[in-house]
């Protein structure tokens, strides 16, 4: 029976820098998510700098992969506070949808949501976009399409300089117009309570779902609206309410096969143990008729191991699980009704009050068809270096999945630093770069990320120098190409923020061919759990034994077609050599050699040079091997 947990990702991700860097110096307390607030009544303290800029035109000057366009400017960079949700939708008939927060002057006193579209045909349909809104202060926009092809935007607006903000919908009178009309949600309760920052999703009946939160607590509020073509009006539901997300960063999505609708958010992890910062877990929900989401019905998604005060003084051991997530997580339905949940996680030590590390962030995938499995998406951990991102960021973060109908293919766009010391603006923050990473085989494993933005800022580059494409958001509809939006930043850090100056940026269009994203190599397997062992007084000292586990699974799938996963599992750190052979004992594909740490892994393998045939997957390690048949079948 499994009782205790052991060091087990904390051996496997820490790197040496890690376990000597305790000084404080190397080290910063983290703002716990539930405590941190959004920028939407901060004051901004940065200075402006007005265009013309000094910085190269973007096409001379990064590596780009796709194409770009702009489509519009904003002077308020920050679009969300984490969680950025959709902004871009490319609907049935072509055309890509794209939201945005617009400031219109530096000080971004004149803020409201912008549209704009982009026609089958590549043409920007509203060039510099149409204003959406028509009171004070509209912004943190989300998106959905419905009702032929008619924009349904959600937001935030003050409807007087005194009132509180509210959220809100908008929708297109007619398809591709950019005239709106917009209707507030109802008021909680008929009180005048800040719900705001709403992410919106569209069923497949056609009925919206919003789910908001209120400014300054943890309560957070769903409602269902629907429209109607005739009157042009919206008729929402009651609203229900809970109180258990912890940041800003909720997330909602809807299937597109059926009426399935989900919810996706941090919340503090086991609060029962009444530790002061124990970080955050993921909570989800799924309702399959859409129709009655009940808070109620949330699971841990996550379930972080809490700490083990029996393991002290070691208080290595003692923290257990020494990821936490961090305040963002993105919700997906696929082609087949499945859900998948990706979020980030960073370092965390629940015992020592919660201290992290600003470079060691993990994103990870999970999903109803391995519902005890997380796939790890991308690894950003480089804890030794101490170069802040910014308000709210960490070096990787911000996932957000899209699927390609026609092949299966998962794809995950996320933000990653470049926090080389040598490309750090002047405002002494590093610039973003966006990525994608892919997966063919239904979210098992996840290639390493491609860099298609590729900026590389100059050391000490002042405003108007930087490139920094942040606050991203990918379209669900994936076909030949995946379809992106994000804020091209031309100072780094985040304005609103105080970090760095407020620069006019533009907001840009990018189309990256799926051709051009790297399905290979893959990322290698981490455990995102600690390692569990049997209770055991194996020695006077109370030591513990450690598991002896050799394993080689089935590869997945099997029979396949040119790519497989294989996972194996190993007791200790080991030598590992992972090969493939025909029948005839030639040595036909070395898939991995070298040195693995305790654990299970998947890796990868790529047969698309190799003959249909029945091949031979055979792992070694100090003196044994185990073999595993595989059908490959073109």
């Amino acid at each position: 029976m499994f009782k205790r947990p052991i060091l087990g990702l904390l051996i496997l991700l820490l790197l040496p820098g890690l376990i000597q860097a305790t000084e404080m110096s190397l080290t910063r307390k983290a703002p716990t998510p539930a405590t941190l607030t959004g920028l939407e009544d901060m004051p901004t303290n940065a200075l402006a700098v007005y265009p013309p800029y000094h910085c190269l035109p973007q096409t001379n000057s990064v590596d780009l992969i796709g194409d770009t366009v702009a489509v519009g400017t904003t002077w308020y960079e920050t679009q969300h506070n984490s969680q950025i949700g959709r902004m871009i939708v490319k609907d049935d008939s072509g055309y890509v949808h794209i939201v945005w927060t617009k400031g219109l002057d530096e000080a971004s006193n004149n803020r409201h949501v912008y549209y704009s579209y982009i026609t089958p045909q590549g043409e920007i349909g509203i060039p510099d976009g149409r204003q959406v809104d028509a009171a004070q202060r509209g912004g943190f926009a989300t998106l959905a399409v419905g009702w032929e092809g008619r924009a349904f935007v959600a937001f935030h607006q003050r409807p007087d300089v005194s009132a509180n903000n509210h959220s809100a919908v908008a929708f297109d009178f007619f398809p591709h117009t950019g005239a709106f009309m917009t209707l507030e949600l109802p008021w909680f309760g008929g009180e005048d309570r800040e719900f705001i920052w709403p992410h919106i999703a569209m069923k497949l009946d056609g009925q919206m779902l919003i789910l908001n939160r209120e400014n300054g607590t943890s309560y957070q509020s769903w409602s269902l609206g629907t429209y109607d073509p005739v009157g042009f009006t919206i008729t929402y539901t009651d609203q229900e309410l809970t109180e258990n997300a912890s940041a800003i960063c909720s997330e909602v999505g809807a299937s597109k096969i059926s009426n399935r609708v989900g919810v996706a958010y941090p919340a503090p992890a086991f609060p029962q143990l009444g530790y002061p910062d124990p970080g955050e877990d993921i909570h989800a929900m799924v309702d399959d008729d859409g129709l009655d989401l009940n808070f109620g019905n949330w699971w841990n998604v996550t379930d972080f191991i809490p700490p083990d005060t029996s393991w002290l003084p070691d208080t290595l051991l003692a923290d257990a699980d020494t990821l936490r997530a961090w305040a963002d997580c993105n919700l997906f339905f696929d082609m087949d009704d499945v859900c998948h949940i990706t979020f980030t996680t960073i370092y965390w030590l629940t015992l020592e009050g919660g201290l992290t590390y600003y470079n060691a962030s993990c994103i990870w995938h999970w999903c109803e068809t391995w519902p005890n499995d997380f796939h790890l998406v991308a690894r950003a951990w480089q804890p030794e270096n101490t170069i802040s991102c910014g308000n709210w960021s960490f070096r990787a973060q911000r996932p957000c999945v899209s699927q390609d109908a026609s092949t299966g293919y998962l794809y995950c766009l996320y933000q990653q630093y470049d926090v080389d010391t040598t490309h750090i603006a002047a405002s002494g923050y590093p610039s973003a770069d966006q990525y994608i990473s892919v997966s063919v085989d239904g979210g098992q494993t996840w290639s390493v990320g491609t860099n298609i933005t590729n900026t590389i800022t100059p050391g000490g580059a002042q405003a108007g120098q930087c490139f920094s494409e942040c606050y991203a958001s990918m379209a669900e509809k994936v076909d030949e190409f995946c379809y992106i939006t994000y804020v091209l930043d031309y100072d780094a850090g985040q304005a609103q923020a105080s970090e760095g100056s407020i620069t006019l940026n533009p907001i840009i269009f990018h189309k990256v061919p799926v051709d051009s994203i790297a399905t290979y190599p893959v990322m290698e397997s981490t455990p995102f759990h600690v390692e569990h062992i049997e209770d055991t007084t194996a020695t006077a000292t109370g030591s513990r034994a450690l598991p002896t586990i050799f394993a080689l699974e089935q590869n997945v799938p099997n029979p396949f077609n040119s790519r497989t996963a294989i996972r194996f599992s190993l007791a200790g750190l080991s030598n590992v050599e992972l090969s493939v052979y025909s029948l005839r004992g030639e040595l036909v594909a070395t898939i991995v050699s070298g040195v693995y740490q305790a654990g299970t892994h998947t890796v990868g393998f790529n047969a698309s040079r190799l003959a249909s045939g029945v091949y031979i997957c055979r792992l070694r390690t100090e003196g044994k091997s185990l073999e595993r048949k595989m059908v490959l079948m073109k």
